[in-house]
Parts: C-alpha cells; sequence; structure tokens
C-alpha cells in the first residue's frame, strides 16, 4: 500500500467511525415521527449553518465547478452567484412553510401540498418527482465516490466496489439515526468540504507564485486565441477570447447540438436562467422539508448571509477560481503550453472531456510535501458528495413512506411499524441509486441533468401556498405538469424520446431548461386560476386564504420598516439585471479589456472577474437586507397558537434538546478544534 492510500485510509477510518457514531448515537429513543424525520423540530443555529450549507452546495460543485471553471473559464464563473440565488430562493419561502409546519403539524411538504390545495394529484406528483429527482442525482454522487477512491488506488479497487462499500455508511446513519444522525454527520461534512475547497485553491496559488504572475499570464492568454469556445466575434460588446467575457446577453441559437453559441454558451441569459433554476434544490420537497426542522425561523438568516452567500460564495468565487483557471497555466492546458504561456507544468496535461478530473491532479501536487494531507483532502471531497447524498437519501425515503404508502396503503400505520416501513424504503432507494450507478450510466448522466430543473418547476406550488392564495388546485396541478414537459423537451432527454427530430437542442436561446418549463408553467397556471375566478368555480378559495390569513397575522413587516419596501423591490432588481441579468456584459470591459493587456486592467484580474466579486458583495448584502430588516428570516411577530410545539420567541430560545447541548456542550469545542487544525495546516504547508 502505498503512503498516500495509507493515509486516506486513516483519515477515512476515522471519518466513517464518526458517521457510525453518529448513527448509533441518533437511533436511541426515537419514539416518534418527530424526532425520526425532524430531529424533533429542534435543530440550532450552528448546527443548521453547517449540515444545510454543505447538503445544499458541497455534492453538487465540488468537483463539477472547478472542472467547468478549467474549461469554460470566466464566462462559466458567473454561475458561482447559485450562491446568491439559493439563499434568496429560501428567503422567500422557508419562513412562511415552518410557521405553516408548527401550526398544522406537517412533516413532509406532501402534507402541506394536500392540505392547502386538497389536491391527491400535487401530492403524488410531490413523490414521483421526488423518486426521479433524488435516484439520479444519488447514483451520480455514489459514482463519483467510487471513481475518487478507484483513481487514488490507481485502479486496484474499483469504482463499482468502492462505490458500494463506501457509499454503505451513509445508508446506515441515515437509516439508524434519521435526521438528528443527518444534520450532525453533516456539520463535519461541511468542514471537509470548505477546507477542502480553500486548501486547494491556496495550494494552486501557491504554485502560481504571485497575483502579479498570475494575471500577467492571464493577460497574456486573453491576447491569444486559446479557448474552449473560441472568440465572441462582436457578441458581448467586442471579438474577444471567450475565456475572458461573458458572449453577449441573449444569441438566438437552436441550442446545444443543433447550432451552438458563439465563444461559448454562458451568455447574460443562460448565466441567469441556470442560477435562478438551481434554486430547484431547495425549492424541491426533498429540501424544502429542511425548513421544518428548526427550532425558530432566525436559524435560516445564518445559512442565508453567512453559509451560502458569504462562504460558499467566496469558495466558489475565489477558491474555485484559483482551482479550474490554475490549473490551465500550471500545466494541464496542452494549447497554452504549446505557445509557451503556462507558468509551470506541474499537472499532467488533462483532455477537456476530462475536467472534472482537475480537482485529484491539485491534490496530487502536495504528495510530496504533505502526503497525509492528501488523504485527508480526498476523503474530504467524499464527504462533500456524501453530504447532498444524505440529505437527499432522508427526504426521499420520508417522503414517500408518508406521502404514498402511510397516505395511500396503510393509513393506520403504527410508528414501530412506520419506522421499519421508511428504513426499507430507504434501503430500496439507495439500492436503486447504485444500481444506475453501476449498470445504467447513461441513464444516470440524463436523468441527473434534469433533476434541479424538474423541482424548479415547484415554485409555482409554492407561491400559491405562500404568497398567492388566487393560484388554484388545476392551475398548480397542469402548471407543473407543462412545466416538468417543457423541462424534459429542452434537454438531451427530449431529443432521444423524440428521436432528435426537435428543430431546437438543449438549452434552446441559451435559456436554461428550467426557466423554460416555469415560462410554460407560469402561463398555465395563471391562465387556468384566472378562469376559474372569473368562472367563479373556485370553491377552495376561502380554505385557501385560512392559511394565508394565517401567515400575514404572524409574519407582518415591522411597522418602522414598512417604508422599506419599495426600496427592496428596487435593489432586488437592480441586482438581478446588473448582478445576473443581461447588465453582465458590462463587466467585459468596465475594468478594461480582456485584451488590452496587464497594465490597462485596473483591478489587474480581468474584468469579468472583478465585476463579478463586486456583485457577488452586494448580493451578500442584499441578502442581509431581505432576510433581517425586511424580516423574512426572523422570528413570527407574535407567538403561534394552538397545537403548536412553537411557545414564543423567550421559550422557544430557553427550551433544551438535544442539539442544544451539542452547541453549548462541546459543539464549539469541535468548531474551535477544527480551525486548529486549518492553522496548522496553513503555517505548515502554505507558511
Amino acid at each position: 500500500m502505498s503512503d498516500k492510500a495509507l493515509w486516506f485510509t486513516i483519515f477515512l477510518s476515522l471519518y466513517v467511525a464518526y458517521c457510525f457514531f453518529w448513527g448509533v448515537r441518533g437511533s436511541r429513543n426515537i419514539d416518534n415521527p418527530e424526532k425520526f424525520y425532524l430531529a424533533n423540530r429542534s435543530v440550532s443555529s450552528w448546527v443548521f449553518f453547517f449540515a444545510a450549507t454543505a447538503a445544499t452546495f458541497a455534492g453538487l460543485t465540488t468537483l463539477a465547478h472547478t472542472g467547468l471553471i478549467f474549461h469554460d473559464g470566466f464566462q462559466y464563473i458567473g454561475t458561482s452567484f447559485i450562491a446568491i440565488t439559493v439563499p434568496l430562493g429560501s428567503i422567500f419561502f422557508f419562513k412562511r412553510q415552518w410557521m405553516l409546519s408548527r401550526k398544522y403539524g406537517y412533516i413532509t411538504p406532501g402534507e402541506m401540498y394536500y392540505d392547502y390545495y386538497k389536491s391527491d394529484a400535487i401530492r403524488i406528483i410531490s413523490v414521483i418527482v421526488t423518486f426521479f429527482v433524488s435516484i439520479p442525482i444519488l447514483a451520480v454522487l455514489f459514482g463519483a465516490t467510487g471513481f475518487l477512491v478507484s483513481t487514488l488506488t490507481d485502479g486496484y479497487v474499483s469504482r463499482e466496489l468502492s462505490m458500494w462499500v463506501i457509499s454503505a455508511i451513509v445508508l446506515f446513519y441515515v437509516t439508524a439515526g434519521g435526521f438528528k444522525s443527518t444534520v450532525s454527520v453533516g456539520v463535519v461534512q461541511s468542514w471537509l468540504f470548505m477546507s477542502t475547497v480553500l486548501i486547494l485553491g491556496l495550494v494552486a496559488y501557491s504554485f502560481i507564485g504571485s497575483f502579479e504572475i498570475f494575471g500577467n499570464t492571464l493577460s497574456k492568454i486573453a491576447n491569444s486565441p486559446i479557448s474552449a469556445w473560441g472568440k465572441t466575434n462582436g457578441y458581448g460588446g467586442g471579438d474577444y477570447n471567450g475565456y475572458f467575457a461573458v458572449p453577449g446577453v441573449i444569441q438566438w441559437v437552436a441550442g446545444l447540438g443543433k447550432n451552438e453559441a458563439i465563444g461559448g454558451p454562458w451568455t447574460s441569459m443562460m448565466i441567469f436562467t441556470y442560477t435562478l433554476s438551481f434554486m430547484g434544490i431547495i425549492l424541491s420537497p426533498s429540501f424544502s422539508m429542511w425548513s421544518y426542522s428548526v427550532k425558530h425561523p432566525k436559524v435560516f438568516s445564518y445559512y442565508q448571509i453567512w453559509g451560502s452567500a458569504a462562504i460558499v460564495g467566496a469558495l466558489l468565487f475565489i477558491f474555485s477560481t484559483f482551482q479550474g483557471v490554475g490549473a490551465n497555466i500550471l500545466g494541464a492546458n496542452a494549447d497554452i503550453n504549446n505557445l509557451g504561456l503556462s507558468i509551470s507544468n506541474v499537472l499532467p496535461e488533462i483532455s477537456r472531456e476530462d475536467h472534472s478530473l482537475v480537482v485529484y491532479h491539485l491534490i496530487n501536487l502536495i504528495d510530496e510535501s504533505a502526503i497525509w494531507l492528501t488523504g485527508l483532502l480526498m476523503v474530504g471531497l467524499i464527504a462533500a458528495l456524501q453530504s447532498t447524498a444524505g440529505a437527499f437519501l432522508m427526504s426521499s425515503g420520508s417522503i414517500i413512506t408518508r406521502d404514498l404508502y402511510k397516505a395511500y396503503v396503510d393509513k393506520d400505520l403504527t410508528w414501530e411499524k412506520e419506522r421499519t416501513v421508511v428504513r426499507l424504503i430507504m434501503l430500496l432507494v439507495f439500492l436503486a441509486s447504485l444500481y444506475i450507478a453501476t449498470f445504467a450510466k447513461p441513464a444516470m448522466v440524463l436523468f441527473s441533468g434534469i433533476a434541479i430543473s424538474i423541482s424548479f418547476q415547484f415554485l409555482v406550488v409554492l407561491l400559491g401556498i405562500i404568497w398567492f392564495p388566487w393560484i388554484t388546485r388545476g392551475g398548480a396541478i397542469f402548471g407543473i405538469i407543462i412545466g416538468i414537459l417543457i423541462v424534459i423537451l429542452t434537454e438531451t432527454i427530449g431529443q432521444q424520446i423524440t428521436g432528435n427530430r426537435l428543430p431546437w437542442g438543449r438549452w434552446p436561446l441559451t435559456i436554461h431548461s428550467g426557466v423554460w418549463g416555469l415560462l410554460f408553467n407560469i402561463f398555465v397556471c395563471f391562465s387556468i386560476s384566472a378562469f376559474s375566478s372569473v368562472s367563479k368555480n373556485d370553491i377552495y378559495r376561502s380554505h385557501r386564504e385560512k392559511f394565508h390569513d394565517f401567515m400575514n397575522d404572524h409574519m407582518g413587516l415591522h411597522p418602522s420598516r414598512s417604508k422599506l419596501r419599495s426600496f427592496a423591490y428596487v435593489i432586488v432588481l437592480i441586482w438581478l439585471f446588473f448582478g445576473i441579468g443581461p447588465g453582465q456584459i458590462l463587466g467585459n470591459l468596465f475594468f478594461g479589456e480582456p485584451g488590452a493587456g496587464f497594465e490597462t486592467w485596473v483591478l489587474k484580474i480581468p474584468s469579468i472577474w472583478g465585476y463579478q466579486l463586486i456583485w457577488w458583495v452586494i448580493g451578500i448584502g442584499l441578502i442581509w437586507f431581505l432576510a433581517s430588516k425586511m424580516d423574512l428570516s426572523t422570528l413570527p411577530n407574535k407567538p403561534i397558537q394552538p397545537n403548536d410545539l412553537f411557545k414564543g420567541p423567550n421559550e422557544t430560545e430557553a427550551d433544551e434538546n438535544y442539539i442544544d447541548k451539542v452547541g453549548t456542550g462541546y459543539g464549539w469545542i469541535l468548531i474551535l478544534a477544527g480551525l486548529a487544525i486549518l492553522t496548522i495546516i496553513f503555517y505548515a504547508y502554505v507558511v
């Protein structure tokens, strides 16, 4: 066994032991559904802060984001604004969902959908979507875990064997301890995810040498034709290297697979619609369920402002950028090497098809100086993948059990039997995902590619529940069905189903499939709802308004800030336009033209990157303003009565539960220990 494999085995054993510990501890005293599914609705601020951050972002960005920055350049970095749009989506929906769950005792979103719309159809759709979203994503995450281990051992341990063995730990702690174990393990998974991306960014930067060398090298490449997508040919304000510019606001093309965008696919409209569609991760039934678990809604603000917008934003905009862009100038790009523009050749050349290998090769850079750290970073990648996998496995098993089996098969299910059923269903979901990852890789890729876009269609269903009582049951049902169909038809799977007969390809007009689906979804939903209102066929309107009366009664904006409402609308629209919308093309040359040379770059970095960083910082302020000052993630203005676990702001804060003890007992000690370890690593390697 090599030294690297030995260190990897040591750290993996420690990680597995921690997961096993929480699986066993979480399994104690699970004597009612709320303890298993929602950790007794008492997840505290810092636990949710770490666990939700990792579950939302870690598995879906750790490998893919760096690899695509390596391939597509600075135009792709614009997709890092998911760090702002994801919390933006949760700001508008999480608090009100929490209030409804506390008032009416919902455990799954399907129960809320059914109770509000009085519709079995929406509840069943949520189960079907959960099934077809969770399994492909789990397959991708488990498959990536196996691939990492196989690559580390140079193929000695196969992808399939390592995938089945290592992924089993997720099944154990999720099925044994439920949500309590999932979020407790998620805390450490979050630390590993954040430290891995941070350290790899610092590693890449240390091999680059300095900021001036970095900027000078990039300016030379910007003057060359080297780019995966060629030049922009006038799209976006000039004929620039596509690696350094957003190729226009929109391009009138049929889409990937037919005729592709000039200069790259990441136009302003593509970035705008992609980052909005990524909201599907927290609008899906799987993650809506997380909003029911916290002690009070102020918990959400820590995750939204600091976990997502600030920390994940920094990891994606800065450290992943150093990884992806740095790999190009450290020997991984053959074209740059051939022109003699690379700083060094410490990385092996990587083909554009294998861009996901960038992270693995960056880890190899520290083999000689800190072999133990390579083992820790590999475990960090696995933990990042498993954090999202655990979240999906937990919520999907819960939703299928309660919204399908308990609702329609055995309504008188006792808790002892229900606990057995949910564990069996989780096992079946787990086995189905591993089967697809092992024997049906093309299907895994196709279905995982549409998963988040399909989940995004629940936006309209939630708009009805949370904000607009005039959205009817029929409008919500037919809207989401049409939206899902349009998503399928504007993705690769649509071409395969129709035998490539569609006149468009993937993402026509450089608009993401999630937004194509949403446009049709909204049109159908609003049209049917309007017709029902005019014809006075909406017999459930008064029923739905009871929910909205309750929320409005408990969530009104503080009188001292009521005048800020119009200001909030304005700044949100400004940020959407200039941050992730058409205004992005201003960033192509706002701080100096890409090909004009290093001396003309005002910020000494490519103009588009500097523009993105500025609007990211503004986005953090926007999230803070909406969450705290517009009362969208604060405590309700009065206690929720009756039949509710929530007693009032002061009483809620005073209640003790197991997670309180984690936080006040040894939780912060673990945080400090983690920071100490990071400090030692930084000092030993970087300094």
